[in-house]
């Protein structure tokens, strides 16, 4: 539980709320990816915004009916599951060299959290944090010219939704890992950036009651 993480987790706290734990850490390698139909549209940026102010018109509405959007084009959505074939060879990949890293579908908690990471199109090391109120997550979406993070939160949860944290180290590339549990009985893993922060960080969360 770095000094960063915790000043990153604490400007998304709301009035009164306290800040019991929070650890930066990353999905498990064997969680899988969800689907591109399910996650929200990227966010254009101010250089996107620009190049489509500037547009002809007819260019301009065939660009904002997103007929590449594989969330609205049957086309576009044949051509996103061929793309995403090396992922789900990767996913079953990841599965047999690093076991489950995830339970239950992608409406469950567990699902939501991970499509909602999915959806940040962030970095990769995230800071999950829990306070007396809430679980929470962010990621940082800054992009290659920005010199410090810009933290995006991308997820919350009531305390009462996470039955349980667990520390669970496996094999090398896991040391630092720990399992959400949810209370409809899913749950996924996340690993700890510094592996010895996992035993403290679920140790820290179990302190407070719920």
């Amino acid at each position: 539980m770095n000094q960063d993480g915790r000043e990153q987790a604490e400007a998304f706290l709301h009035p009164g709320e306290r800040l019991i734990a929070w650890c930066s850490c990353e999905l498990g390698p064997g969680v899988p990816t969800p689907p591109e139909s399910l996650l929200p549209p990227p966010e254009p940026s101010e250089l996107q915004r620009r190049i489509e102010g500037r547009l002809p018109g007819p260019l301009k509405q065939l660009v904002k009916a997103r007929v590449l959007d594989p969330r609205r084009s049957r086309p576009a959505a044949a051509a996103n599951a061929i793309d995403r074939l090396p992922d789900a060879v990767d996913d079953l990949g990841n599965r047999l060299m690093h076991g489950t890293n995830m339970e239950g579908d992608w409406q469950s908690a567990a699902g939501r959290f991970v499509i909602s990471r999915a959806g940040a199109r962030g970095s990769v090391t995230d800071v999950l944090a829990v306070t007396d109120r809430r679980w929470y997550a962010l990621s940082d979406v800054s992009q290659l010219w920005q010199m410090t993070p810009v933290m995006k939160q991308y997820w919350e949860t009531p305390r009462s939704a996470v039955s349980a944290l667990r520390a669970r180290p496996t094999g090398v590339l896991q040391k630092g890992r720990v399992d959400i549990e949810f209370t409809d009985g899913s749950w996924v893993a996340v690993v700890a950036s510094t592996s010895r922060n996992a035993a403290a960080f679920v140790a820290a969360s179990a302190r407070y009651p719920g």
